[in-house]
């Protein structure tokens, strides 16, 4: 298992997409802090502003699947679809002997931590610096590290879930093109119905995804029944989500 996490990690050195998708993160989210740092992009009624952390407002575009989507679905296309032929088969030289399960695993547990780099490390990391640098670093008081440390806690164990997903499609649709677009259709019917079932009961289902609790996990003072309720969210769906991965690599042709 080690040896195969290893030969993914080499892959994922050697594909382009995941070093142009590094520095697009950095650059973009070092340009949208330092514009609300300057006041010339003004952002409000945030969660983080309830925090009182209104200088790190840019980072509420970093917790929105159709945002964080691009470069999570871009990531999964040219990492996870490379592996099938054009037939859509499995190409033999990545089975060598080895079981799918620990194949799959190896490869979601690499694409995952890149993704999380991507899209939570890095936003926040830049966030972080840019506050410094433009002198606001006395925003982080003890207790408003506390909140942003438990708000991304919870939002990348939903995270976990959502590279999940990609990882499915891909496996599926079997082209890069395809897991882009199907995962970008999702994340729009997702916002949709977040937007539009209000006081319905679709709702109430849509209140047990982990798209909901993307914005659970940045709800400032949030109660223990809350985050209780996010991590049996999470933990549902991204063992259901893994099952179905391997289930549906098992069942794949090689060639």
């Amino acid at each position: 298992m080690i040896n195969l996490v290893q030969a993914e990690i080499y892959k994922l050195v050697r594909n382009k997409a995941f070093w142009y998708l590094m520095l697009t993160s950095i650059v973009l989210s070092f340009l949208l802090h330092i514009l609300v740092l300057i006041d010339w992009w003004q952002i409000g009624g945030t969660p983080l502003d309830d925090a009182g952390l209104s200088q790190l407002n840019a980072l509420n575009f970093y917790r929105l699947p159709l945002f964080f989507n691009l470069s999570v679905s871009t990531l999964g296309a040219f990492y996870v679809s490379n592996e099938f032929s054009q037939g859509g088969t499995i190409k033999n030289q990545i089975i060598s002997g080895n079981k799918r399960r620990h194949i799959f695993f190896s490869k979601y547990l690499v694409l995952t931590l890149s993704s999380i780099l991507i899209s939570v490390v890095l936003p926040l990391l830049t966030a972080i610096i840019s506050v410094f640098l433009f002198g606001h670093g006395e925003i982080f008081s003890p207790s408003r590290i506390s909140y942003l440390c438990l708000a991304f806690i919870l939002f990348t164990f939903q995270f976990l879930s959502f590279t999940a997903i990609v990882s499915l499609i891909a496996i599926l649709t079997e082209d890069s093109g395809k897991t882009i677009l199907f995962t970008l259709v999702i994340a729009i019917l997702m916002l949709a119905v977040e937007k539009l079932s209000s006081g319905t009961f679709v709702e109430l289902l849509y209140q047990q995804t982990v798209f909901s609790q993307f914005n659970v996990a940045f709800k400032y003072n949030i109660s223990s029944d809350e985050v209780l309720h996010s991590i049996v969210i999470g933990g549902i769906w991204g063992i259901i989500l893994l099952l179905l991965n391997i289930f549906t690599l098992k069942h794949k042709e090689i060639k």
